[in-house]
């Protein structure tokens, strides 16, 4: 875990909100954080010791002339915490879990034929008409006199 960011006197509103929010870039610029509310703000602190992903508790300024809010580090927050992704997707895999498919009717659930069905009946006709015609030309030889001499 990197070093904690110690909680910075700011010098921001009396009017001022908290929120909580997670690291997104840490550049020149200054330090970006994603609040939960999904509102990008700029944050002040030491940027050596801030990687992306840190999550923490941030006091919000309101708007500046330049339009981009301003934030300050209360606390922050231990890095196992679940991410705003993270908590997307238990919340996806929790509404899976409890979701009831809506069952097929009987008619789509099990065709009655399918095609290969329908070639190997229509095969085993045709040798069913084969065999009994060769079962009477059999039948006939057999019954017919053979022209032998003896």
């Amino acid at each position: 875990m990197s070093p904690s960011i110690p909680p910075e006197e700011p010098a921001l509103d009396r009017g001022a909100e908290t929120a909580r929010g997670e690291v997104v870039s840490v550049d020149e610029d200054g330090i970006r954080v994603r609040l939960d509310s999904d509102e990008v703000v700029l944050a002040s602190g030491d940027a050596s010791s801030v990687q992306e992903g840190d999550r923490g508790l941030f006091l919000l300024d309101s708007a500046s002339s330049d339009g981009v809010r301003r934030a300050a580090w209360i606390s922050r927050e231990p890095s196992d915490e679940p991410t705003s992704f993270d908590a997307e997707f238990d919340e996806l895999q929790g509404a899976l879990r409890h979701h009831r498919p809506t069952p097929r009717r009987a008619e789509e659930a099990s065709p009655s034929h399918t095609l290969d069905e329908e070639r190997i009946e229509a095969w085993s006709k045709r040798v069913s008409t084969a065999l009994t015609q060769l079962r009477k030309r059999r039948a006939k030889r057999l019954i017919e006199p053979t022209n032998d001499p003896n």
